[in-house]
């Protein structure tokens, strides 16, 4: 009962967060814009459509995602809800009025709509900590190397988990049920999976959140489809080729979208191949073997960030933390993502894609698929400039954990998917975690 008030003043707030954010726009149309006001009924459709594009857009970006985003991470989101919705709004009304209408209105309007959504945040976020307080929580695992790693992960969200034991699946079954018992939540990592399922049942019976780390086989079926032999039911995994249809579709998109991104941020790319060029007088561009679909080999561009000499050594290597070849100019371009503007080239060619599993080198490649040989399944698809693995990792996440979003990219697939991570690319641009290198004794993103 407890929980369902909870939601209710949950709902509450956010619903409090939505319709002020809307009311300061609907206020600020009839200030600043009133030459656009329409008779009676026009004025309600603009707001409509205004409120549309703003709950799709916070349903893309997660802006009522509390509990599982940081408040910071949602005011980001709200950020790039409210800057595209009130840019999208501008060009209707300039349209409609068939001249480009003074920007000061709009950028008051989103200011203020700014300044109302940081401290509502914090508070909703505050609200929801106290109406879900810290669960007890209990760690199994079967690889003690893995828990140590994943409990460190763990412990950052303090307001959300207390772990109270950290367990090895040797453990008896009756001790591991009634720690089960006696938390609120538990994490299973690696276990064995007759135990787990035994486990499964008795969390199930005295209702405990489950946290599983998923194995390739969990992944496949996470989208697999329940189908039918006489009355037995059976799990299909999709296991399958987008269809001729959306191959099209997604192809039309690639070529749209790279051409479009290249006339508009051809000013952006001159002037780092210009800054580039007289930082160090080499080559602003740089030429490197990757491979896509079907371990086919090609050429990826982009700008280049590292000395001439970064790999006279002869030995491929990923970027480190404190990586000395990064030049000055290097470390900016790859912050902010400007380095990877020249595949753009890549996919108006049709060796890579806009969407998909980012491409590796052979030799990394080989080096991962010598632990993980199901490494090789993520070029069933073409490469991609963004995609799961690209918003939701890093630049040094693991191979395993790679290998697993970008499966599950491939077996969600669809045009709709492929529109929403690429609008949803563009918060991960300001989070320079993003691109956090491998530790500096590494040269590839191998766990010890």
């Amino acid at each position: 009962m407890i929980r369902k008030s909870g939601n209710i003043w949950l709902f509450t707030a956010k619903a409090i967060l939505f319709f002020a954010v809307l009311a300061v726009f609907f206020i600020g149309q009839n200030l600043f814009y009133k030459q656009t006001l329409f008779y009676f009924w026009g004025n309600y459709v603009l707001l409509l459509l205004y409120t549309a594009y703003l709950y799709f857009l916070c349903r893309i970006y997660q802006a009522f995602q509390f509990g599982s985003n940081k408040a910071s991470e949602i005011i980001l989101s709200w950020v790039f809800c409210l800057a595209v919705t009130n840019i999208l709004e501008y060009l209707i009304l300039s349209l409609i009025e068939t001249m480009l209408l003074p920007v000061s209105g709009f950028l008051i309007v989103m200011a203020t709509q700014f300044i109302l959504v940081i401290p509502l945040t914090y508070a909703i976020d505050k609200l929801y900590y106290y109406l879900n307080p810290a669960q007890k929580a209990i760690i199994i695992f079967g690889d003690e190397r893995k828990s140590r790693e994943y409990q460190s992960i763990i412990e950052k969200h303090r307001k959300k988990f207390v772990i109270s034991a950290v367990v090895s699946q040797s453990e008896t079954i009756d001790a591991l049920r009634t720690m089960i018992e006696e938390s609120d939540s538990v994490f299973f990592l690696d276990v064995d999976s007759k135990l787990m399922e035994a486990l499964f049942e008795h969390c199930f019976l005295y209702n405990k959140r489950m946290y599983i780390l998923p194995s390739f086989s969990g992944v496949m079926l996470n989208t697999a489809e329940i189908t039918w032999i006489s009355n037995v039911p059976m799990f299909l995994p999709k296991n399958s080729e987008p269809d001729l249809g959306s191959r099209f579709i997604k192809r039309c998109m690639d070529i749209i979208i790279s051409l479009l991104s290249i006339i508009i941020f051809s000013w952006l790319m001159l002037i780092t191949s210009v800054v580039i060029l007289i930082y160090d007088r080499h080559a602003a561009i740089y030429k490197q073997v990757r491979i896509t679909r079907g371990g086919r080999q090609f050429t990826l561009y982009k700008f280049r960030s590292m000395r001439t000499d970064a790999e006279d050594d002869g030995i491929p290597r990923l970027t480190s933390r404190e990586d000395k070849r990064i030049t000055p100019v290097g470390r900016f371009i790859r912050r902010t993502r400007i380095d990877e503007l020249p595949q753009l080239f890549n996919v108006l060619a049709g060796s890579m894609s806009l969407v998909g599993p980012r491409p590796e080198r052979p030799e990394i490649a080989a080096a991962y698929e010598e632990i993980y040989p199901n490494f090789k399944l993520r070029t069933k698809v073409k490469a991609g400039m963004t995609g799961f693995a690209q918003i939701y990792g890093r630049y040094n996440t693991a191979p395993d954990e790679k290998l697993f979003l970008d499966i599950m990219y491939i077996e969600r697939f669809s045009i709709w998917q492929d529109i929403k991570l690429l609008l949803q690319t563009l918060p991960v641009l300001f989070k320079p975690s993003s691109t956090e290198g491998i530790p500096d004794s590494a040269t590839t993103a191998l766990r010890d």
